[in-house]
């Protein structure tokens, strides 16, 4: 029994007809009977009866069906796995901070594959924090934070999204034209919680003291489930980057007039990291810098 058998059998189980088969295999229809005959006889079973209105599939013949396109499909994937060993590519993990927009991770990875087709970049979904950590104990070859990096890793700054307030429908805020610092007064706000405040959250919280603000923080950790977690918390408002806003449906987005905020995302890797890893890092950098404005 060869490969050859089987293919003939799942084109006449799928057409319903030797002669539709034929012609799909692009053989004479006594040749593929032939060769019908040829598996039975190996098996020792009759794998399919003629009716009126076509071929029928024996009891032998069902059985044998699945068995024949799970065969089928393993061997065209030994093809596809021994034409790709010729071109050998090498791991490169990249730290990603939970939320980043995911557009422009996919238009990074193409950036890479057009320019490093020796690169096979996976993403390993990670808070700053313990990017950091991840770097520094050799668990992680590049990592996107968003916290100025340490010394002595090395740095490029990638993106800058803005950072605003979106505000609950049906909220006094949600029907403002804009909004400021001092309207933010006695509202409770949903924050996104690490082990210390970004550079972002500390200058907003800092510009709210001197004025004389009080708004109420909500720190919690949230990415994809925002929503829930005001709805929660009975927060009115939540301090998130314009893209997350989406999470929000309804919701009303926008930048303090008196306080423009954004956050910013930095590629940072070890000096002495391997040569493929320094690559991917300078083709990454020398992408450029894209603003959320600009990359939506």
């Amino acid at each position: 029994m060869e490969l050859r058998h089987l293919r003939y059998f799942v084109a006449v189980a799928e057409e319903g007809s030797v002669n539709r088969a034929a012609r799909r295999l692009l053989i004479s229809q006594p040749a593929l009977s032939r060769q019908i005959v040829q598996l039975e006889r190996e098996l020792g079973q009759r794998l399919l009866e003629r009716t009126t209105r076509g071929i029928r599939l024996t009891s032998a013949g069902q059985a044998l069906l699945p068995h024949a396109n799970h065969l089928l499909t393993m061997a065209d994937a030994t093809r596809e796995t021994v034409a790709g060993a010729s071109a050998v590519r090498q791991p490169v993990t990249l730290g990603v901070p939970p939320g980043t927009d995911g557009t422009w991770l996919i238009a990074l990875v193409d950036t890479v594959r057009a320019r490093l087709p020796h690169v096979a970049l996976e993403y390993v979904e990670a808070t700053s924090s313990d990017q950091l950590r991840l770097l520094g104990g050799g668990r992680l070859d590049l990592g996107l934070v968003h916290r100025p990096p340490p010394d002595p890793l090395r740095a490029w700054e990638l993106r800058r999204d803005e950072l605003g307030i979106a505000v609950r429908p049906g909220h006094p805020l949600a029907e403002r034209d804009g909004f400021g610092l001092a309207d933010l007064d006695g509202v409770r706000i949903l924050v996104h919680a690490q082990d210390r405040p970004t550079a972002e959250q500390y200058g907003l919280g800092a510009a709210a003291r001197t004025a004389g603000i009080r708004p109420y923080w909500h720190f919690a950790q949230f990415t994809e489930h925002v929503l829930a977690h005001a709805h929660a918390t009975g927060c009115d408002a939540a301090l998130v980057v314009a893209h997350a806003a989406d999470r929000l449906p309804g919701w009303r987005w926008g930048q303090l007039a008196d306080l423009p905020l954004r956050m910013t995302t930095w590629l940072v890797a070890v000096p002495d990291a391997r040569p493929v890893v320094q690559e991917t890092a300078v083709v990454m950098g020398l992408s450029g810098m894209v603003d959320s404005d600009a990359s939506e």
